[in-house]
């Protein structure tokens, strides 16, 4: 008669705190959190039971755990890389904790910072065509002339005369920096300068003015800057500052 052999000594369950570790080293769910090898009393020391265990025959020998399809007492429904997890209605299931983690990781940044470049990239060109379609095309110059200094200034200067996309025409003079007494005023003289058309003030060194559709450039073509006192006279002072002869 052969004695049975004494029961090995049940092995502690590890600290919570391990379990804790490899959560957090493993970015698992929050689901996962609870230590799948705590009891019911965190300060009780059980052995782990293999799964289909039955426990120590009444001989006092242990059951051996019965092995899986494949010979290693693995589950078939349990592969590596996995956990089991408890749903709370006592059914395990499985977690690809490795399906998991691709999850967590997400877009590589490589993959997103071009798609926001791309996505720039047709922002600017969809605003800068926007802004070319809704800009005015540029006028057509019928007229330029350069004006010269007259006598006592040194300032020089340019006119022309362009037609816009809508048919209007306007004179735009640029002259140099000059010093007035009063004010600078734009006017469009005939030939023999006996003959005038004021087109207004000059503020700054550079003016734009809307011709009216019935003054013919042709017999008022000498564009002149003068200096007018600030005397309620209308008519001009006889003091230029610069002129010139359009010419197309």
């Amino acid at each position: 008669m052969r004695a049975g052999r004494a029961e090995s000594a049940p092995v502690p369950a590890p600290d919570p705190r391990v379990w804790a570790a490899i959560h957090a080293e493993l970015g698992l769910a929050a689901e996962l959190a609870a230590d799948p090898l705590a009891t019911g009393d965190p300060g009780a020391d059980r052995a782990p039971s293999a799964p289909g265990a039955t426990g120590p025959d009444p001989a006092g020998r242990a059951s051996a755990a019965p092995s899986g399809p494949d010979g290693t007492g693995q589950d078939a429904g349990e592969r590596p890389g996995t956990a089991a997890r408890d749903d709370g209605a006592g059914s395990g299931g499985v977690v690809d904790l490795a399906a998991r983690r691709r999850a967590r990781r997400g877009v590589p940044w490589p993959l997103a910072a071009a798609a926001a470049a791309a996505a720039l990239v047709v922002g600017g060109v969809s605003v800068w065509g926007a802004q070319r379609l809704d800009r005015e095309p540029d006028p057509t110059v019928l007229a330029t002339a350069e004006l010269e200094p007259l006598a006592g200034y040194t300032a020089r200067g340019s006119a022309e005369v362009d037609e816009r996309a809508d048919g209007t025409r306007q004179l735009v003079v640029r002259t140099d920096p000059a010093d007035v007494d009063g004010f600078k005023e734009v006017w469009l003289l005939a030939p023999d300068a006996q003959r005038m058309v004021s087109l207004g003030v000059m503020a700054g060194d550079e003016a734009v003015f809307v011709l009216p559709e019935n003054l013919d450039v042709e017999r008022f073509p000498v564009v002149d800057v003068s200096d007018e006192p600030v005397d309620g006279d209308p008519t001009h002072s006889g003091d230029s500052i610069v002129r010139g002869v359009l010419a197309t």
